[in-house]
């Protein structure tokens, strides 16, 4: 198989794993949200921020090292095997016996309980790095896929039975803990992969020396991705917190998906050609142009029909989560290109140049937060939108000098994107204000969308909807 036909392998099992195991978290979310409270989604959104970041310093960078090493061995993979073990061992230790700490912090005591049994995530992730590691160095993305959908609908129905028994947040705490445990199960199965008893001091000071870079990197981007939940729990409360983390997780799963999937692929590709500048130019602006043509339109999409799509799923008490989707769609617009940048450095070897500049972003986004949590949540969000766009800047900066692909040529590559994106949300928006029932809202809104959505991309007749279409017309000439 060439390397084009595994990528469009690669990306097609992605796409599966993100629509149906996401799409399975996503339904499952929604029932969870209809039996439980705002409160019980907040306070699970200050575990999950905690897991969150922790869980960034278990893999250590040490994943993404082994992809980029080509002759990698399995004396590199029994080294990071026991050295991400280790660590995250230690970090369930020091969690589980600061719990206590951590709830009196946040003034919610029922967290002591569920941080000592979350933390077992650590562990569980700790055990599978290297399975999930040689998948991806082979592009094998269909053992990841068909796991991650079992194991999201398996642990979903556990936790949507123990919501209807009254188990009330533990029914969360239960999905969190078994769609990992589950999956690794079947990592572990399916492997022919197995640790010995092996250990390389120069192995691990090679990865190391490019992975901590990155391990810090990861950390300081984690804990920034996380650091709202963090501030909004312990400055408001965890209803506040609930609504928050409602909104979020509408327009997560698709920006995250999107550019889970491009990450996934292009990191492993572009590897292969690091050496060879002007390959590397145009698979990297192929994967920018092909992110931006997806997640533009879809953020877009969803904070047009935010209103009836909360109404509708979860119904008039999480009403106040509308406003907060419509203005985290935008910075989950430029999520994949932030991730896509940053790749580029790491791809290159840059990964002190890419912690420099994760340090000062973050430098920048300290006053922001200061300022705008004396205004409430609306106003962090409004700076939080304001630093994605200075992130941006910042990140797309030194792509010109990597591989010569300026500002001004990125900006003329999202125009057509960018005005079909906002040509689809105005015309779908439009509808919300002529039409009261929440039902006939979403369905015109659904098909206007379509409609507009075809129509301004046969007028701009941007590469990457041409291609989609004559694949599309290609399967639908075969079946007949």
């Amino acid at each position: 198989m060439s390397l084009k036909q595994k990528a469009i392998s690669g990306f097609s099992w992605t796409v599966f794993e993100g629509i149906f195991s996401q799409g399975a978290i996503f339904i499952v979310g929604i029932i969870l949200a209809r039996l439980l409270t705002p409160e019980d989604f907040g306070v699970v959104g200050i575990i999950t921020a905690i897991i969150t970041v922790t869980n960034s310093v278990v893999e250590a960078g040490f994943g993404s090292a082994l992809i980029r090493k080509v002759e990698a061995n399995d004396k590199d993979y029994n080294t990071v095997f026991y050295t991400n073990l280790v660590t995250a061992v230690f970090l369930y230790l020091l969690l589980f016996f600061s719990a206590k700490q951590i709830a009196y912090f946040f003034n919610t005591p029922i967290l002591n309980d569920l941080i000592k049994v979350s933390a077992s995530i650590l562990v569980i992730n700790g055990l599978v790095i290297i399975q999930r590691t040689i998948l991806t160095k082979q592009l094998d993305f269909k053992k990841l896929g068909v796991f991650a959908v079992i194991s999201s609908l398996l642990a979903g129905a556990i936790a949507v039975f123990m919501a209807y028994k009254d188990y009330g947040v533990w029914s969360l705490i239960a999905f969190s803990v078994l769609r990992p445990l589950m999956n690794s199960i079947m990592l572990w199965i399916s492997s022919t992969w197995a640790p010995k008893l092996q250990f390389s001091r120069q192995s691990f000071t090679e990865l190391f020396n490019f992975g901590y870079k990155l391990l810090i990197t990861n950390l300081v981007n984690t804990a920034y991705k996380n650091v709202y939940y963090f501030i909004i729990g312990k400055y408001f409360s965890p209803t506040s917190l609930g609504f928050y983390t409602r909104a979020d997780q509408f327009q997560t799963p698709f920006s995250t998906n999107i550019t889970f999937a491009i990450r996934r692929i292009s990191f492993p590709i572009l590897s292969n050609f690091q050496n060879d500048r002007k390959n590397l130019k145009l698979k990297f602006i192929q994967f920018i142009r092909f992110s931006m043509f997806l997640n533009f339109t879809i953020m877009l999409i969803i904070a047009a029909i935010s209103k009836p799509l909360i109404l509708i799923t979860i119904g008039e008490k999480w009403e106040t989560s509308i406003f907060y989707l419509q203005l985290l769609c935008i910075p989950g617009m430029l999520y994949p290109l932030q991730i896509l940048h940053l790749n580029l450095l790491l791809i290159k070897g840059y990964s002190n140049l890419n912690l420099r500049l994760e340090v000062i972003k973050k430098i920048i986004l300290i006053p922001i937060i200061l300022v705008t949590v004396n205004y409430g949540i609306v106003y962090m969000i409004y700076g939080l939108i304001t630093f994605s766009i200075i992130e941006y800047f910042i990140n797309s900066f030194y792509t010109r000098k990597i591989i010569n692909y300026n500002l001004k040529n990125q900006l003329k590559d999202f125009l057509p994107f960018f005005t079909i994106a906002i040509v689809t949300f105005v015309s779908m928006l439009s509808i919300t204000y002529f039409l009261s029932d929440i039902y006939l809202m979403l369905f015109i809104q659904l098909i206007t969308g379509v409609i507009v959505f075809i129509s301004t991309n046969e007028i701009i007749k941007p590469m990457e909807y041409l291609t989609i279409k004559n694949k599309l017309l290609s399967i639908l000439k075969n079946k007949k």
